[in-house]
């Protein structure tokens, strides 16, 4: 596993070919509900890392451009898309090559749920809300 950007920003611990960009704890970002969603990786280097969905619609892929960058060689670069609303939320796969999963199936496009796991490349993600 390569690295992790966040929010596009640069900063924070690096080393090598990874890096963790804007990981330092923060307010976390309440839904209506009072709860806020968020992705955490479960494996690797940066597994425990919280990231909390502030945008309507957040992009995952390697490019350094993705609100969520995930540096690895099966990742695309605009590699999928989670889109929230009235407090549903949506994973779509870009069409990349590689393909995003949920739970181990494969999908192109889905409503999330709590506890979702999340494969992207070599990345796995526990979705919460």
């Amino acid at each position: 596993m390569k690295g992790v950007v966040v929010s596009g920003k640069r900063g924070g611990r690096r080393g090598g070919n990874s890096a963790v960009l804007d990981a330092k704890p923060r307010k976390r970002a309440k839904r209506a509900n009072g709860r806020s969603a968020a992705l955490t990786i479960t494996n690797g280097c940066f597994a425990g890392l919280e990231i909390i969905l502030k945008k309507r619609n957040t992009t995952l892929g390697c490019a350094v451009s993705c609100d969520i960058c995930l540096d690895h060689a099966f990742v695309a670069d605009e590699h999928a898309i989670i889109r929230s609303s009235n407090g549903v939320y949506m994973i779509e796969d870009l069409n990349s090559r590689h393909g995003t999963s949920v739970n181990g199936e494969e999908v192109h496009k889905r409503a999330l749920k709590r506890g979702d796991r999340i494969l992207i490349g070599m990345f796995e993600l526990r979705f919460s809300c």
